[in-house]
């Protein structure tokens, strides 16, 4: 009864941000909610408890996720970003567009700019690319996914939050389990290329054609003209972020530190210097409030695990002799999809797989490389915040464009979630 009611917690949890209440209101009522049906003092805990979890988590991820959001707004600010993706559109080409899109994507995501970042440089190319494609504008959300939010997220090396998570927490590098990590992440690469340009191919046979809206040509008026950094000069500070994080195996902090100031310094030209402090203000407080809420839902996580039910639902996984690694794959996999969020995902349960797992001899780096998997297997459900502004943005709705989204983003990372795992056992890392 007692781990049915944490379980019934969590269900809570769910049917909270499905009905989109901010994360922290759904983290304070499913944590009431579990503290009075385990018979324990809810004034003490959320006091000592539930605030230790979650300004431990702020304390310890503050930099990465504020570093992380400025190197984010310099390549926006800059023109950078557009600069990458242009260079890649137009040596593709109008035959390519599809494909070409989805490489700029995976490019910027890999160089470290935030996947929201990544949104608004792409989605005034792929207008432009549609049109002249005439491919249905209620594909756009499914192939800046595609690009921006799949393999290239959960490749070895990369410096998205899915990935310095794992690192941060296991001790591991960013390029844990290097060799099945790139593997899995070809294979990925592999079924959303296929599967997006499948999907494509079927539209047009239906007939659905692109459609110019009034936003659409506002915004390719804002966008026009506009000075950029040549494409050499636009990789540069992406180029010192991922030598210095993987190469020198500088900490995620100084690694994304130096990312930022060479930004500053090769993107000279192109920054719009009068605003520059309003811009890392609105940087600032981006990333403030991502961190605020991943850190809402790890308070929860740590009112979980005082309770007398947890001891009992961890002897019972660890007891039945099972893989951890499976284990974890799950758990993360399940509240990612809880929380809307692979770092909240993550934020929950990678504390309690170093305390429980890590003692039973299982491979550190395998762990970290499956734990980043599975936190984009389920994250992109419905409820997202992310999912929910891209449609937003591109004038689309769940019915209309949500169900590529959510085979390239849930269904294709968990086939290639059980293809890491056998890899991993393969080569004997498991």
């Amino acid at each position: 009864m007692q781990i049915f009611l944490v379980l019934l917690s969590l269900a809570l949890l769910i049917f909270l941000c499905f009905k989109k209440v901010p994360i922290f209101f759904a983290a304070v009522i499913s944590g009431l909610f579990l503290l009075l049906t385990a018979g324990m003092n809810p004034v003490e805990h959320f006091t000592t408890t539930y605030v230790q979890g979650l300004s431990g988590y702020f304390g310890k991820f503050f930099f990465i996720f504020i570093l992380g959001s400025l190197f984010g707004k310099l390549t926006d600010i800059s023109g950078a970003a557009d600069a990458i993706a242009k260079v890649i559109v137009d040596k593709l080409g109008d035959k390519f567009i599809i494909p070409s899109i989805i490489i700029a994507g995976a490019v910027l995501t890999y160089g470290g700019v935030s996947v929201f970042v990544c949104m608004f440089t792409l989605y005034p190319l792929m207008v432009s690319m549609f049109k002249r494609g005439d491919i249905s504008r209620t594909l756009i959300p499914a192939v800046y996914f595609a690009g921006a939010g799949t393999f290239s997220c959960m490749m070895p090396g990369t410096p998205q939050i899915q990935n310095l998570m794992p690192a941060q927490i296991l001790g591991t590098p960013a390029t844990a389990a290097l060799v099945p990590g790139l593997i899995a992440a070809a294979f990925e690469a592999i079924l959303v290329f296929w599967f997006t340009l499948w999907y494509a191919d079927k539209c047009k046979k239906k007939g659905l054609h692109f459609e110019m809206t009034e936003k659409d040509r506002i915004m390719l008026e804002v966008k026009e003209g506009k000075e950029l950094p040549s494409f050499l000069v636009a990789l540069l500070p992406m180029i010192v972020l991922l030598v210095s994080l993987n190469v020198f195996k500088y900490s995620a902090e100084v690694a994304l530190f130096l990312g930022f100031v060479s930004g500053l310094l090769f993107y000279y030209k192109q920054i719009p210097w009068k605003e520059i402090w309003q811009h890392l203000a609105d940087g600032t407080r981006d990333g403030t409030g991502s961190l605020f809420s991943t850190s809402a839902v790890v308070g929860f996580g740590s009112l979980v695990q005082v309770t007398p039910a947890f001891d009992i639902l961890i002897k019972s996984v660890t007891g039945i002799g099972g893989s951890p690694l499976i284990a974890s794959a799950l758990a993360v996999t399940l509240l990612a999809g809880a929380c809307g969020s692979g770092s909240g995902g993550l934020g929950i349960t990678l504390p309690i797989i170093k305390d429980y797992f890590i003692p039973l001899g299982v491979n550190v780096e395998a762990l970290h490389r499956v734990s980043t998997l599975a936190s984009l297997g389920l994250d992109s459900l419905p409820h997202n915040g992310l999912v929910v502004t891209v449609l937003n943005i591109t004038e689309n709705d769940h019915r209309s464009s949500y169900f590529p989204v959510f085979i390239s983003t849930c269904v294709i990372p968990l086939i290639t979630l059980v293809f890491l795992i056998m890899l991993l056992y393969l080569f004997g890392m498991a």
